[in-house]
């Protein structure tokens, strides 16, 4: 398991900026504070760790990585992203392995990076240099009859949820890790994907069933959904919003995930009610009690809560969670960006709340009574 991250002259963070990293880490902010550039960062590791392995029998020690469409990635021009003009080189560094990479003249949306690690140390420290790597962005595909079969082999939902159905279908009667298993109801004790899927998205969105059907001979997987306590069959997703396109994903992915492997999920509670955010949370602790190493971004204090829930619940310690909170000072035309980890005690109280910290329904109260006083 990762401990640290740290990050300098990437983006935002033009000095060297240290990230704690736990069994679950949660990265809290408001609006471009850098949050989305640790999950870009270990996304760039993960890279070079890919290069170095499909390079580990040949004498090539350099590198080239791509800053777009891998995994998502769409990061531009290798000038624009680095935080000053006057340095060539951005460092990103996790635990003990540190990479400088350098724009490269000739190809200006890749970057160049030496590799002076041996692969096979890297690959047992695990965590992004594991076998499994799993990342969902923030844009997930919304609801659909079916989705393509990818005539490639399908590991994992894919970065928009794009194989969700066809691995749901294929996974189905498989057996489900027991430690992941949906525990908060003794009468649901069947361990398979297709129920553990089921009985997790009732505890995150309640009263709805999920088929999934592969079409092989089409080349696509089909999903329809329903409501038993409305009778009316199976129906399009399209009649279910988009929590469930969204979340599903999530589900799936944490329950395939291989224990050591990292989890990066960006925004979690997307088109979820606050219940489902929080239920999402305790998801995503569990899946991190089991031995996935979770990051999460999110806005959302119902994911940061229903952390804090299964953790008290399942016996967490605290160093298991990495709450790291993300502002930014303004000082003259100056900005400044930091990250501050907020500790918890054995209860799971925050042992800091510093200004700007999920203080806003604080905040629009106060404006409330001022208000009202008029």
């Amino acid at each position: 398991m990762h401990r640290e991250l740290t990050i300098e002259n990437f983006k935002c963070f033009s000095e060297k900026t240290k990230i704690k990293l736990g069994k679950i880490s949660i990265c809290l902010g408001s609006n471009s504070v850098g949050k989305s550039s640790v999950i870009q960062a270990c996304i760039i590791l993960r890279q070079i760790y890919e290069q170095a392995v499909l390079f580990k029998e040949t004498q090539v020690k350099e590198y080239s990585v791509q800053l777009n469409d891998v995994y998502g990635l769409q990061l531009g021009d290798a000038e624009h992203i680095k935080s000053s003009k006057n340095r060539e080189d951005i460092c990103l560094r996790v635990d003990e392995y540190e990479y400088n990479l350098i724009s490269d003249e000739h190809s200006p949306m890749e970057m160049t990076v030496k590799n002076r690690y041996d692969v096979a140390k890297m690959s047992s420290s695990e965590g992004l240099f594991s076998k499994g790597f799993y990342y969902l962005n923030a844009e997930r595909m919304g609801p659909r009859n079916y989705q393509t079969i990818n005539s490639k082999l399908v590991d994992g939902c894919g970065v928009y949820g794009e194989n969700t159905i066809h691995l749901l279908s294929m996974l189905g009667p498989s057996k489900v890790k027991e430690s992941k298993c949906f525990g908060l109801d003794e009468n649901k004790k069947v361990g398979t994907f297709s129920k553990q899927v089921e009985y997790w998205m009732d505890y995150i969105i309640p009263g709805i069933e999920i088929n999934a059907d592969d079409m092989t001979e089409l080349r696509i997987s089909k999903m329809s959904l329903r409501q038993p306590a409305l009778d009316t069959g199976f129906l399009s997703p399209y009649n279910f919003g988009f929590g469930i396109s969204y979340v599903l994903p999530i589900v799936l992915t944490g329950l395939l995930a291989e224990s050591g492997s990292v989890f990066l999920v960006e925004n979690p509670e997307a088109h979820l009610h606050p219940k489902g955010q929080s239920h999402i949370g305790y998801f995503l602790a569990i899946m991190a009690l089991s031995g996935v190493q979770v990051i999460v971004e999110t806005h959302s204090e119902h994911v940061l809560n229903g952390i804090r829930i299964a953790a008290l619940k399942n016996a967490m310690k605290p160093e298991d969670i990495s709450i790291n909170f993300f502002s930014v000072s303004v000082c003259g035309a100056e900005a400044k960006h930091k990250v501050e980890n907020i500790p918890l005690n054995d209860r799971m109280d925050l042992e800091a709340w510093p200004e700007g910290f999920l203080d806003q329904e604080e905040e629009d109260l106060k404006t409330l009574r001022e208000l009202r006083r008029r």
